[in-house]
């Protein structure tokens, strides 16, 4: 992904990091999981990612494909 810092979290107001509870490590993923995540941009395979954040990013994704047709 890209070596930004992290935008600061809106509950702690820090660095989502390894400490927090809603911190997806890559290193606690199954290997084909992060593999897959990683390959698709979800995920970095060194770096985390805060769970709130990705959450926010696949409702976003299922809203741009309902008002795009994509849905039934």
């Amino acid at each position: 992904m890209n070596n930004v810092d992290s935008k600061k979290c809106p509950f702690g107001h820090g660095k989502c990091s390894r400490e927090c509870g809603l911190f997806i490590d890559p290193n606690e993923l199954n290997e084909v999981v992060r593999n897959k995540l990683a390959s698709i941009g979800v995920i970095d395979r060194e770096e985390g990612i805060c769970s709130l954040k990705n959450l926010a990013l696949c409702v976003n994704r299922i809203v741009y494909e309902d008002k795009a047709g994509f849905s039934k």
